[in-house]
Protein backbone atom coordinates (compact mmCIF):
# COMPACT_ATOMS: atom_id res chain seq x y z
CA UNK A 1 0.00 0.00 0.00
CA UNK A 2 1.45 3.33 -0.69
CA UNK A 3 -0.06 6.35 1.27
CA UNK A 4 1.34 10.09 0.77
CA UNK A 5 0.95 13.04 2.72
CA UNK A 6 1.42 16.09 1.15
CA UNK A 7 1.95 19.42 3.11
CA UNK A 8 3.67 17.01 6.35
CA UNK A 9 3.88 19.74 8.89
CA UNK A 10 2.26 18.87 12.44
CA UNK A 11 -0.99 16.99 11.88
CA UNK A 12 0.25 15.43 8.53
CA UNK A 13 3.52 14.07 10.48
CA UNK A 14 1.53 12.70 13.07
CA UNK A 15 -0.94 10.71 10.75
CA UNK A 16 2.06 9.95 8.59
CA UNK A 17 4.29 8.68 11.24
CA UNK A 18 1.08 6.50 12.85
CA UNK A 19 0.20 4.91 9.96
CA UNK A 20 4.16 4.24 8.85
CA UNK A 21 3.90 2.29 12.25
CA UNK A 22 2.20 -0.37 10.50
CA UNK A 23 4.79 -1.00 8.05
CA UNK A 24 6.11 -4.81 8.16
CA UNK A 25 7.79 -7.32 5.98
CA UNK A 26 4.93 -9.13 6.05
CA UNK A 27 2.49 -5.92 5.17
CA UNK A 28 4.86 -3.47 3.28
CA UNK A 29 3.36 -0.15 3.21
CA UNK A 30 5.40 2.63 1.81
CA UNK A 31 4.71 6.35 3.20
CA UNK A 32 5.81 9.31 1.33
CA UNK A 33 5.98 12.88 2.90
CA UNK A 34 6.18 15.72 1.01
CA UNK A 35 7.21 18.81 3.62
CA UNK A 36 10.14 21.28 4.36
CA UNK A 37 13.36 21.08 3.41
CA UNK A 38 14.92 20.78 6.79
CA UNK A 39 11.95 18.44 7.50
CA UNK A 40 13.08 16.57 4.95
CA UNK A 41 16.41 16.43 5.12
CA UNK A 42 16.05 15.08 8.90
CA UNK A 43 13.65 12.36 8.09
CA UNK A 44 15.66 10.87 4.73
CA UNK A 45 18.97 10.93 7.26
CA UNK A 46 17.71 9.41 10.65
CA UNK A 47 13.94 8.57 10.15
CA UNK A 48 11.02 10.25 12.11
CA UNK A 49 10.57 10.55 15.47
CA UNK A 50 7.33 10.13 17.00
CA UNK A 51 6.28 11.10 20.44
CA UNK A 52 3.81 9.76 22.23
CA UNK A 53 2.57 9.73 25.81
CA UNK A 54 5.49 7.71 27.41
CA UNK A 55 6.60 6.26 24.25
CA UNK A 56 8.77 7.59 21.46
CA UNK A 57 8.81 5.47 17.76
CA UNK A 58 11.85 6.05 15.47
CA UNK A 59 10.16 5.59 11.57
CA UNK A 60 12.85 4.43 9.41
CA UNK A 61 10.41 3.55 6.48
CA UNK A 62 9.31 6.77 5.55
CA UNK A 63 11.07 8.79 2.47
CA UNK A 64 10.74 12.63 2.05
CA UNK A 65 10.69 15.46 -0.48
CA UNK A 66 10.53 18.76 -0.82
CA UNK A 67 8.23 18.90 -3.73
CA UNK A 68 7.06 17.33 -6.90
CA UNK A 69 9.65 18.28 -9.19
CA UNK A 70 12.49 16.66 -6.20
CA UNK A 71 10.05 13.55 -6.41
CA UNK A 72 9.97 13.67 -10.27
CA UNK A 73 13.70 13.64 -10.28
CA UNK A 74 14.61 10.80 -8.16
CA UNK A 75 11.51 8.86 -9.39
CA UNK A 76 11.45 8.75 -12.73
CA UNK A 77 7.91 7.02 -13.23
CA UNK A 78 5.70 8.96 -10.98
CA UNK A 79 3.54 9.83 -13.77
CA UNK A 80 2.17 6.54 -13.46
CA UNK A 81 2.72 6.36 -9.81
CA UNK A 82 -0.82 5.54 -7.58
CA UNK A 83 -1.21 6.19 -4.03
CA UNK A 84 -3.76 4.41 -2.75
CA UNK A 85 -4.55 6.82 -0.40
CA UNK A 86 -2.86 11.15 -1.19
CA UNK A 87 -3.51 13.32 2.03
CA UNK A 88 -3.76 16.92 1.46
CA UNK A 89 -2.19 18.42 5.37
CA UNK A 90 -1.95 21.89 3.98
CA UNK A 91 -2.70 25.07 5.27
CA UNK A 92 -6.08 25.60 3.93
CA UNK A 93 -4.89 29.37 2.46
CA UNK A 94 -2.09 26.16 0.38
CA UNK A 95 -4.53 24.14 -0.77
CA UNK A 96 -4.78 25.27 -4.49
CA UNK A 97 -1.02 25.82 -5.48
CA UNK A 98 -0.36 22.37 -3.98
CA UNK A 99 -3.39 20.63 -5.32
CA UNK A 100 -2.06 22.15 -8.82
CA UNK A 101 2.07 21.00 -8.01
CA UNK A 102 0.87 17.71 -7.63
CA UNK A 103 -2.01 17.50 -10.23
CA UNK A 104 -0.81 14.09 -11.45
CA UNK A 105 -0.29 12.19 -8.16
CA UNK A 106 -3.78 13.92 -7.73
CA UNK A 107 -5.54 13.10 -10.74
CA UNK A 108 -4.17 9.43 -10.34
CA UNK A 109 -4.23 8.72 -6.76
CA UNK A 110 -7.58 6.15 -5.30
CA UNK A 111 -8.56 8.32 -2.69
CA UNK A 112 -7.76 12.22 -1.65
CA UNK A 113 -7.83 12.56 2.34
CA UNK A 114 -8.24 16.28 3.26
CA UNK A 115 -7.26 16.99 6.87
CA UNK A 116 -7.17 20.75 7.24
CA UNK A 117 -9.37 23.59 9.50
CA UNK A 118 -11.62 25.15 8.21
CA UNK A 119 -15.05 25.76 6.10
CA UNK A 120 -15.10 25.16 2.63
CA UNK A 121 -11.92 23.16 1.95
CA UNK A 122 -14.17 20.20 0.15
CA UNK A 123 -15.23 22.85 -2.76
CA UNK A 124 -11.95 23.95 -3.46
CA UNK A 125 -10.51 20.30 -3.87
CA UNK A 126 -13.39 19.53 -6.43
CA UNK A 127 -11.91 22.57 -8.53
CA UNK A 128 -9.12 19.83 -9.00
CA UNK A 129 -10.30 16.18 -7.78
CA UNK A 130 -13.19 13.74 -8.85
CA UNK A 131 -15.83 14.50 -6.13
CA UNK A 132 -16.39 11.13 -5.64
CA UNK A 133 -12.58 10.16 -4.06
CA UNK A 134 -12.30 13.13 -1.90
CA UNK A 135 -12.87 11.92 1.79
CA UNK A 136 -13.12 14.45 4.95
CA UNK A 137 -11.07 13.71 8.30
CA UNK A 138 -12.26 15.99 11.42
CA UNK A 139 -10.02 15.34 14.02
CA UNK A 140 -9.11 17.35 17.48
CA UNK A 141 -5.69 15.51 18.08
CA UNK A 142 -2.63 18.03 18.59
CA UNK A 143 0.48 17.65 17.50
CA UNK A 144 3.89 19.88 17.40
CA UNK A 145 7.06 19.22 15.31
CA UNK A 146 9.32 20.36 18.13
CA UNK A 147 12.76 20.18 15.87
CA UNK A 148 13.03 19.03 11.86
CA UNK A 149 12.38 15.05 12.04
CA UNK A 150 10.39 14.82 15.30
CA UNK A 151 6.55 15.45 15.77
CA UNK A 152 4.92 15.12 19.43
CA UNK A 153 1.23 14.00 19.69
CA UNK A 154 0.35 17.10 22.31
CA UNK A 155 -3.71 16.03 22.69
CA UNK A 156 -5.28 12.99 22.17
CA UNK A 157 -8.77 13.64 20.44
CA UNK A 158 -11.16 12.40 18.60
CA UNK A 159 -11.12 11.60 14.32
CA UNK A 160 -14.18 11.11 12.52
CA UNK A 161 -13.58 10.16 8.29
CA UNK A 162 -17.01 10.70 6.04
CA UNK A 163 -17.22 11.01 2.25
CA UNK A 164 -17.21 14.96 1.59
CA UNK A 165 -19.49 14.21 -1.23
CA UNK A 166 -21.82 11.39 -0.16
CA UNK A 167 -21.47 9.55 -3.75
CA UNK A 168 -19.77 6.50 -2.50
CA UNK A 169 -21.50 3.61 -0.26
CA UNK A 170 -20.06 4.20 3.11
CA UNK A 171 -18.31 -0.09 2.89
CA UNK A 172 -15.44 1.61 1.32
CA UNK A 173 -14.77 3.61 4.49
CA UNK A 174 -14.33 0.92 6.21
CA UNK A 175 -10.72 -0.27 4.78
CA UNK A 176 -9.47 3.27 5.76
CA UNK A 177 -11.16 2.99 9.47
CA UNK A 178 -9.22 0.19 9.84
CA UNK A 179 -5.98 1.40 8.78
CA UNK A 180 -5.94 4.20 10.47
CA UNK A 181 -7.15 2.08 13.56
CA UNK A 182 -4.26 -0.52 13.37
CA UNK A 183 -1.83 2.77 13.22
CA UNK A 184 -3.55 3.18 17.07
CA UNK A 185 -5.73 6.44 15.81
CA UNK A 186 -9.63 5.12 16.63
CA UNK A 187 -11.65 6.42 14.36
CA UNK A 188 -15.66 6.66 13.65
CA UNK A 189 -17.05 6.77 10.64
CA UNK A 190 -19.82 9.25 10.26
CA UNK A 191 -22.56 10.18 7.26
CA UNK A 192 -22.24 13.77 7.69
CA UNK A 193 -19.00 14.91 7.90
CA UNK A 194 -20.10 18.69 6.70
CA UNK A 195 -21.96 18.74 9.98
CA UNK A 196 -18.63 17.71 11.70
CA UNK A 197 -16.42 20.17 10.04
CA UNK A 198 -19.31 22.84 10.72
CA UNK A 199 -19.29 21.32 14.98
CA UNK A 200 -15.22 21.84 14.76
CA UNK A 201 -14.91 25.08 13.09
CA UNK A 202 -17.71 26.65 16.10
CA UNK A 203 -14.80 25.94 18.40
CA UNK A 204 -12.14 27.33 16.22
CA UNK A 205 -14.08 29.87 15.14
CA UNK A 206 -14.43 31.25 19.06
CA UNK A 207 -10.65 30.48 20.31
CA UNK A 208 -8.20 30.87 17.64
CA UNK A 209 -8.76 34.28 16.26
CA UNK A 210 -8.91 36.05 20.07
CA UNK A 211 -5.85 33.78 20.96
CA UNK A 212 -3.87 34.83 18.35
CA UNK A 213 -4.64 38.32 18.74
CA UNK A 214 -4.12 38.09 22.85
CA UNK A 215 -1.02 35.74 22.63
CA UNK A 216 -3.62 34.22 25.25
CA UNK A 217 -3.74 30.03 25.30
CA UNK A 218 -7.34 28.83 25.43
CA UNK A 219 -7.66 28.32 28.85
CA UNK A 220 -6.62 31.88 29.74
CA UNK A 221 -9.60 33.53 27.29
CA UNK A 222 -11.78 32.06 29.90
CA UNK A 223 -10.27 34.24 32.82
CA UNK A 224 -11.96 37.07 30.87
CA UNK A 225 -15.57 37.42 31.06
CA UNK A 226 -15.40 40.04 28.42
CA UNK A 227 -13.76 38.11 26.35
CA UNK A 228 -15.85 34.72 27.11
CA UNK A 229 -18.81 36.86 25.64
CA UNK A 230 -17.06 38.17 22.44
CA UNK A 231 -15.99 33.94 21.90
CA UNK A 232 -19.55 33.54 22.15
CA UNK A 233 -20.97 35.90 20.03
CA UNK A 234 -18.94 34.52 17.46
CA UNK A 235 -20.14 31.13 17.54
CA UNK A 236 -23.76 32.43 17.56
CA UNK A 237 -23.00 34.28 14.55
CA UNK A 238 -21.45 31.57 12.54
CA UNK A 239 -24.46 29.12 14.38
CA UNK A 240 -27.33 31.73 12.27
CA UNK A 241 -25.19 31.54 8.89
CA UNK A 242 -25.50 27.73 9.45
CA UNK A 243 -29.04 27.39 9.97
CA UNK A 244 -29.74 29.91 6.91
CA UNK A 245 -27.48 27.83 4.67
CA UNK A 246 -29.46 24.51 5.72
CA UNK A 247 -26.41 22.99 7.88
CA UNK A 248 -28.09 19.80 9.42
CA UNK A 249 -26.36 20.38 12.87
CA UNK A 250 -27.80 18.59 16.20
CA UNK A 251 -29.40 21.19 19.21
CA UNK A 252 -26.57 20.86 21.73
CA UNK A 253 -24.87 24.30 23.01
CA UNK A 254 -22.04 25.25 20.86
CA UNK A 255 -20.38 27.94 23.11
CA UNK A 256 -20.89 25.46 26.05
CA UNK A 257 -18.59 23.47 23.66
CA UNK A 258 -16.24 25.70 22.58
CA UNK A 259 -15.95 26.73 26.63
CA UNK A 260 -15.45 23.25 27.05
CA UNK A 261 -12.65 22.68 24.36
CA UNK A 262 -10.78 25.49 25.29
CA UNK A 263 -10.68 24.17 29.77
CA UNK A 264 -9.54 20.92 28.36
CA UNK A 265 -7.24 22.10 26.11
CA UNK A 266 -6.33 24.79 28.51
CA UNK A 267 -2.33 24.96 28.05
CA UNK A 268 -2.72 25.17 24.64
CA UNK A 269 -1.64 27.34 22.29
CA UNK A 270 -4.05 27.26 19.23
CA UNK A 271 -2.62 26.98 16.02
CA UNK A 272 -3.63 30.30 14.82
CA UNK A 273 -1.84 31.68 17.75
CA UNK A 274 1.38 29.82 16.86
CA UNK A 275 1.18 30.93 13.03
CA UNK A 276 1.34 34.72 14.70
CA UNK A 277 4.30 34.06 16.90
CA UNK A 278 5.93 32.57 13.82
CA UNK A 279 5.09 35.46 11.81
CA UNK A 280 3.38 33.48 9.02
CA UNK A 281 -0.09 33.26 7.36
CA UNK A 282 -3.17 32.24 9.37
CA UNK A 283 -5.98 30.30 8.47
CA UNK A 284 -8.78 33.46 9.49
CA UNK A 285 -10.17 33.51 5.72
CA UNK A 286 -11.32 29.73 6.17
CA UNK A 287 -12.64 30.60 9.60
CA UNK A 288 -14.51 33.66 10.75
CA UNK A 289 -13.61 34.83 7.32
CA UNK A 290 -15.32 32.25 6.01
CA UNK A 291 -18.76 33.14 7.92
CA UNK A 292 -18.01 36.88 7.07
CA UNK A 293 -18.07 35.55 3.13
CA UNK A 294 -21.21 33.45 3.54
CA UNK A 295 -23.14 35.99 5.38
CA UNK A 296 -22.50 38.22 3.05
CA UNK A 297 -24.09 36.22 0.32
CA UNK A 298 -27.02 35.67 2.62
CA UNK A 299 -27.33 39.34 3.10
CA UNK A 300 -26.64 39.49 6.77
CA UNK A 301 -24.42 41.19 8.97
CA UNK A 302 -21.82 39.32 11.11
CA UNK A 303 -20.17 41.99 13.41
CA UNK A 304 -17.96 40.47 15.88
CA UNK A 305 -16.58 38.19 13.17
CA UNK A 306 -15.90 40.96 10.70
CA UNK A 307 -14.16 42.92 13.72
CA UNK A 308 -12.37 39.59 14.18
CA UNK A 309 -11.24 39.15 10.83
CA UNK A 310 -10.43 42.32 9.99
CA UNK A 311 -7.79 42.82 12.94
CA UNK A 312 -6.02 39.48 12.07
CA UNK A 313 -6.03 40.33 8.40
CA UNK A 314 -4.38 43.54 9.70
CA UNK A 315 -2.24 41.50 12.01
CA UNK A 316 -0.64 39.52 8.98
CA UNK A 317 -0.13 42.90 7.30
CA UNK A 318 2.83 43.64 9.88
CA UNK A 319 4.59 40.75 8.89
CA UNK A 320 5.24 41.81 5.62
Amino acid sequence: MKIGIIGAGSIGSLFGGYLASIHTDENPLKVIFFCRKDHRDAINKDGLELIATNKKSLLPNIQAYESMEEFSKVDGNNRKYQFDYLFLTTKAYDSEAALIEYKELVKSCHWLVILQNGLGNEEKVRENCGENKIIRIITSHGALIKNPGVVSHTGVGFTKIGFAFPTQSQENLHQFKRLLEKGGIKTEIVEDIGRCSWEKAFVNIGINALGALTRLKNGQLLENEDLKRLMCRTVEEALEVAKLKGINLSDRNYCDLMYSVAERTYDNKNSMLQDVLKGKPTEIDFLNGKIVEFAKDLGIRVPANELLTFLVKSLEKSFE
